[in-house]
């Protein structure tokens, strides 16, 4: 999670478990048809320009209720006043900005709080780094990219010129995984970045603190370079491409996307979608890639989002640009932003789970822990109906 004050032992580095054309705006497509999305217009903010993280000023999305079936927690199996008890508890959370159930396809509770509305999209932050592992697995499928064990200087050769051995072995595996070997501290690393002309040289200058593959360290330059790996593999930019082959298939419209100096799109950060959407992306995962009859995000991406790779501490594990922990007994992937923008997949009950928090408060966020919610809440108002 970009910026997120989570214990630090979750960035700095764990033990490995053993499973398996040009960047910039000149050459970049844009587009201003299909979902709505211009690619052109949405990545200007003034008030941002040359800053890594953004301000976090919420959008309003003129459609935000596209594309849900309504239904009742009864209608799915669940037990209403258990679920509602625990709403009422994230409510009283001064940071909670949302809360959304989904079962079975149907969205069956929605709350939003603390003067938040439907149509408000603000900063998923790094919860766009799930996204980002589909968008690879796309380009992959679509034959942009070979393999996802290909070395990332076959896609940026000039960055890697002079680069050591044991930095061209780096794959975009590597990248995914979190396991690129680059010293880095989250959170701070990126104002060091911002500051030079060209972020993704600055990120590739980066010391080799690991062998590439060997050590978890949490780094949102290897989102980033995924970025930029996506716009010179495909001849896209990363929004347009995300507009193309993700957002226009789900009914997803992004109010904001943020850009560096060169024209790349925010590799897992500032990125601005509503809470409905969020668990479009949830529920498009949930059915293995698949959204109304047609296979969007390949069924093997899906799989490698499920499917632990680095021990992250805590009782945390990484996978594919995925966070993995054991909740109720069972193993749940879940996208992780800055400040507690949340998607869990609770895959055995067919259950997605959307929570967003509030990030542009003076008070540190504390992401709130949504293991008790889970269980004593969500889970339990499944088991109690059966």
């Amino acid at each position: 999670m970009t910026r997120c004050l989570r214990p630090r032992a979750l960035l700095l580095g764990a033990a490995l478990v053993l499973a398996q054309p040009v960047l910039g705006p000149s050459t970049a497509r844009t587009a201003t048809t299909g979902s709505g999305v211009d690619c052109d217009r949405i990545w200007q903010t003034p008030e941002d320009n040359g800053t890594f993280y953004e301000t976090n000023r919420t959008r309003i999305d003129p459609r935000p209720g596209h594309g849900w079936t309504v239904g009742s927690p009864q209608s799915v199996g669940m037990d209403p006043a258990v679920l509602e008890a625990g709403l009422r508890q994230l409510g009283r959370e001064r940071s909670v900005f949302s809360a959304l159930v989904v079962r079975h396809g149907r969205l069956v509770a929605e709350r939003y709080f603390h003067g938040s509305r439907r149509n408000h999209s603000n900063n998923v932050h790094s919860a766009s780094k799930s996204m980002l592992q589909a968008l690879i697995g796309i380009a992959v499928r679509q034959g942009f990219i070979g393999s996802i064990d290909d070395p990332v200087h076959r896609y940026l050769p000039e960055y890697f010129a002079d680069a050591p051995a044991a930095e061209r072995r780096m794959t975009l595996r590597h990248l995914l995984t979190m396991t690129a070997g680059w010293e880095w501290q989250e959170d701070e690393t990126e104002y060091t970045v911002e500051k030079q002309r060209d972020w993704v040289k600055a990120i590739v200058d980066r010391d080799l603190a690991h062998e590439p593959g060997t050590a978890f360290t949490y780094s949102t330059g290897n989102t980033h370079l995924l970025s930029a790996v996506l716009q010179r593999a495909s001849g896209l930019n990363t929004c347009e491409f995300a507009r193309r082959y993700l957002f226009d298939p789900l009914g997803i419209t992004a109010e904001h996307w943020g850009r560096d100096p060169q024209g790349v799109y925010s590799g897992g950060y500032n990125l601005y979608l509503t809470p409905r959407e969020l668990a479009k992306f949830g529920l498009l995962y949930l059915n293995q890639g698949r959204w109304q009859g047609r296979q969007v995000v390949p069924r093997e991406t899906v799989t490698q989002s499920m499917r632990p790779v680095v021990r992250a501490g805590d009782g945390y594990s990484y996978a594919h640009g995925w966070w993995v922990r054991r909740i109720g007994g069972r193993t749940v992937p879940f996208a992780w932003g800055y400040g507690g923008q949340y998607i869990y997949l609770l895959p055995a009950a067919d259950v997605v789970v959307v929570v967003t928090e509030n990030t542009r408060v003076s008070h540190e966020n504390v992401d709130v822990d949504l293991r008790t919610f889970l269980e004593d809440h969500v889970l339990r108002s499944v088991r109690a109906r059966g």
